[in-house]
């Protein structure tokens, strides 16, 4: 009786031997002994765009130090009546920059685009006109007493900080506008001085279009 027992044991134990083998051993859990570890994604970061500078100043020397410019007017309304009839106007179309600041000095471009027209007007002087690519127009007046002072000429592109004439007048009248704008005086040769007397929005402040673009390219502005 014991030695059929002894048997029946050990067929028992050989059966379980065997079924446990059959085992596929996927089905076995290796990871259930085993720490689990997390894999932390870095998170990615966004590059910096650098925006590229597309205005700058006319002249070198305000890149240098902070002028008070005294023999000019600013931007916007002033004390000078800028115009009598029908409605006495102080608005001021452009900025003003005098020799006794900047000297008699290299004029340079503020934007690049093409000289549209050199010409004289009794209202401006000898002029330079330039049409950016990006809807802005850049007028140079008031400041050159003679042809040979002006460098470009029409249909010439021009780049940023390229040199634009020399300044040998009282002061360089800068004005700037965009080709959408009524800027041009069509009972006037077709002059760019439309609206020089009235504040709707035809002419704009350059010394903030300047810095906003310097501000932005992460330099400060001297001036």
């Amino acid at each position: 009786m014991k030695k059929a027992e002894s048997k029946l044991s050990l067929c028992i134990a050989l059966i379980a031997i065997i079924l446990f083998a059959s085992i596929p051993l996927w089905h076995i859990d290796l990871n259930s002994a085993r720490t689990q570890t997390h894999v932390v994604k870095k998170k990615k970061t966004k590059k910096r765009e650098i925006h590229q500078v597309t205005w700058g100043y006319p002249f070198k020397r305000l890149y240098e130090k902070k002028i008070k410019f005294k023999s000019g007017q600013k931007f916007g309304q002033t004390d000078v009546i800028r115009r009598y009839y029908p409605t006495k106007s102080y608005f001021h179309d452009g900025y003003d920059l005098g020799f006794s600041e900047v000297g008699h000095s290299t004029v340079y471009a503020v934007h690049a685009g093409t000289v549209h027209r050199v010409k004289y007007a009794p209202s401006l002087g000898l002029y330079v006109w330039v049409i950016s690519d990006d809807g802005y127009v850049e007028i140079y007046q008031e400041g050159f007493l003679s042809i040979t002072d002006i460098y470009v000429k029409k249909g010439q592109k021009v780049k940023l900080g390229q040199k634009i004439g020399k300044l040998t007048g009282s002061h360089i009248h800068l004005g700037i506008t965009k080709t959408d704008k009524d800027y041009i005086d069509k009972k006037h040769d077709h002059t760019p001085c439309k609206y020089y007397w009235k504040d709707n929005g035809t002419w704009l402040n350059p010394m903030k279009i300047i810095e906003n673009d310097l501000r932005k390219a992460g330099k400060d502005p001297i001036q």
